[in-house]
């Protein structure tokens, strides 16, 4: 498998293309048109459907739609800089940080910056000027040792180029001295320099040869892991702190909730189970991890709870670790559709209230050890039953990926349904999805785990958010 680059021919682009170490040109070819990968760049020629695309032309011409890209940025929680007539709704100086950031399939490539005289991190390109057009004393300082502020924008960068649709791009945003970060501009079809066509070329001959070393390797055994949180209530229902039990490391430890003073506090109870390919193994393993906290806490009188934020102001999580396949935009997409949309039909009454702070589509980490951790699903240790089927659930779609192609998040109006937990619009969407999973060479291996998780789906049947979950899982003691 490899890529290709689509384009118009325009002579803008020959700085990029001087650069690429693998095909391009104004028409697919047969090849590829099979089995590789198409980047479109810019919107002037037709999208045809190709099985494997990146930069839908669609998306390109809605980032050009100032109104619904600004509508689609705020449904993921993300501020923009402008109104819906396209203006801009702030200064010009308003901005005591401003930031460029080039993006390419979920990376930051580079950071501009410009600050009214404070440091903003460790600077790799001395002199360097941003790209034309949007302002000439911008100085790219990479994307090293980032300051609180600049590390803030990338992320935001990334996140907004995704919840686009799209895979690259060049974002503008301004940081406010509480540190909130506005998006300013974003770029679809950024305008070349030889700097940019130098980074958007060596990022795709990455992305080229990650292609080509993916279809070497074959078909990837996923290795899970998982770091499932839960909240301690006391017999008057008030949070008692994970940290009164336990250190923040090891198999059972404590997470914290960063307040708006940036002042860390501990309340959150996490289990760290030991990694495995196989899910009835690391169902296993998470029931050990659970019997380890119930010594630690010993306490019956204090309830554990989980889903999304059982108790207002304290939001919980589910991620799942994934090792031994590659992060891409295509993976990410497919988590979000077939895992976490549906997902939202077992939400009870407060679990959307993390949303979209937490919980927003395409939440993701890197991992030292080369794998990653989707961030993006509640708690979903609410009982055995559901642990089970999520954690099935990922390992099918995760190995078969590329073999699923259904987007109904690329519907605004389902991304909406997503945010605002609309359960009736989400679950006609259900039937689709998982006639898909179904189809997947790994469905047999885990069907009597989701079988259940699916019956659950259709009727609507949520979890309840303030159960101690203890019993369901057969962890004594408790009441």
């Amino acid at each position: 498998m490899r890529a290709f680059l689509l384009h118009s021919g325009e002579p803008a682009m020959e700085p990029l293309l001087a650069k690429l170490l693998f095909p391009h040109g104004t028409r697919v070819p047969e090849d590829i048109e099979k089995s590789g990968t198409v980047i479109h760049w810019g919107a002037y020629h037709p999208d045809r459907g190709h099985a494997e695309v990146l930069q839908p032309i669609r998306s390109i011409l809605l980032a050009r739609n100032k109104k619904r890209a600004m509508e689609l940025l705020a449904l993921h929680g993300i501020e923009c800089g402008w109104d819906e007539s396209g203006v801009s709704r702030f200064a010009a100086d308003r901005w005591p940080h401003e930031f460029i950031v080039p993006v390419f399939h979920l990376q930051a490539l580079t950071l501009y910056s410009r600050s009214s005289g404070v440091y903003i991190g460790h600077q790799t390109k001395s002199g360097v000027r941003a790209p034309e057009g949007l302002s000439q004393d911008f100085t790219e300082v990479g994307t090293v040792q980032p300051s609180f502020y600049a590390s803030r924008a990338m992320k935001e960068a990334v996140k907004a180029v995704y919840a686009l649709g799209l895979d690259y791009g060049v974002v503008r945003l301004g940081a406010r001295s509480g540190g909130t970060v506005v998006v300013l501009a974003v770029e679809a079809v950024p305008k070349l320099t030889p700097r940019l066509a130098e980074l958007f070329a060596d990022a795709m001959n990455r992305f080229d040869l990650e292609l080509s070393g993916e279809a070497e390797s074959g078909q990837a055994d996923v290795m899970l892991g998982a770091d499932p949180e839960f909240l301690l209530l006391n017999s008057r229902g008030k949070v008692t702190f994970a940290s009164n039990y336990v250190e923040k490391d090891g198999a059972f430890g404590c997470d914290a909730i960063v307040l708006p003073s940036r002042r860390k506090i501990f309340p959150l109870a996490e289990l760290r189970p030991k990694p495995s390919t196989d899910i009835r193994e690391l169902v296993v393993n998470l029931h050990r991890t659970m019997q380890l906290a119930a010594k630690r806490i010993g306490d019956p009188d204090v309830r554990w709870v989980a889903g999304g934020m059982p108790v207002r102001g304290f939001p919980l999580g589910g991620h799942i670790h994934f090792s031994g396949i590659g992060l891409s935009s295509r993976l990410l997409r497919v988590l979000d559709n077939y895992i976490a949309l549906p997902l939202t039909l077992l939400e009870d009454g407060t679990t959307g209230m993390r949303k979209p702070k937490y919980g927003f589509l395409g939440d993701f980490r890197r991992q030292r050890h080369g794998g990653f951790e989707y961030r993006v699903l509640p708690s979903w240790m609410v009982s055995p039953d559901i642990a089970k089927g999520v954690l099935a659930l990922a390992k099918v779609t995760a190995e078969h990926y590329r073999s699923l192609n259904l987007r109904p998040l690329a519907d605004a109006e389902v991304i909406k349904a997503y945010y605002g937990s609309d359960k009736t619009r989400i679950r006609p969407l259900l039937q689709a999805l998982w006639k898909d999973v179904e189809r997947l060479p790994g469905y047999a291996t885990y069907e009597s785990y989701l079988l259940p998780l699916r019956r659950r789906m259709l009727q609507m049947r949520n979890w309840k958010e303030l159960d101690d979950i203890r019993p369901k899982w057969k962890i004594a003691p408790f009441r």
